[in-house]
């Protein structure tokens, strides 16, 4: 859970440090849930050039590495696509199989173009106005890195008290 924009963004910093080539991470939530926001922290933490916004009207921003031996990041919004059929007619299937980091807002309006080991991040609204709750879930065979992520998280809450 997060109590602010910053935090979710902290977050997405957090799980930057898990994430490998060819990962892909399918995001859910309402408008305003925080999806972008939590964007923005994987890609400070990644190190990519360009500031992060909603990719909504150009469907994809690629955001190249500031630094040699950094990974690119696939920033997607597919609110505005028909589905799976029509991903895949842009092509965009493709960019999950290159060496970066994809993120995929409204992923779920995709998901049967997408591979079977994605990770799935679904963003919720909590009980008020800033609080979101950040249910993430790892395929199988990637459980270690979600206990990694568990174990950073829990570290990351020592260190706030």
């Amino acid at each position: 859970m997060t109590q602010s924009p910053d935090e979710t963004r902290e977050i997405g910093k957090l799980f930057a440090s898990v994430l490998r080539a060819r990962d892909v991470v399918l995001m859910t939530g309402s408008l305003g849930a925080g999806k972008t926001c939590f964007v923005g922290g994987v890609a400070e933490a990644l190190r990519v050039k360009g500031h992060v916004s909603s990719p909504t009207f150009t469907l994809l921003h690629v955001h190249e590495p500031a630094e040699e031996n950094r990974l690119p990041l696939n920033h997607f919004d597919v609110y505005r696509l028909d589905g799976a059929e029509d991903f895949v007619r842009h092509g965009f299937d493709e960019i999950s199989y290159q060496d970066g980091i994809t993120l995929i807002e409204w992923g779920d309006r995709v998901r049967g173009a997408l591979p079977d080991d994605v990770i799935e991040l679904a963003i919720t609204f909590g009980s008020d106005d800033d609080e979101r709750v950040l249910r993430f879930l790892f395929p199988e065979g990637r459980e270690c890195v979600g206990e990694k992520f568990r174990r950073l998280l829990d570290g990351g809450e020592r260190r706030k008290r």
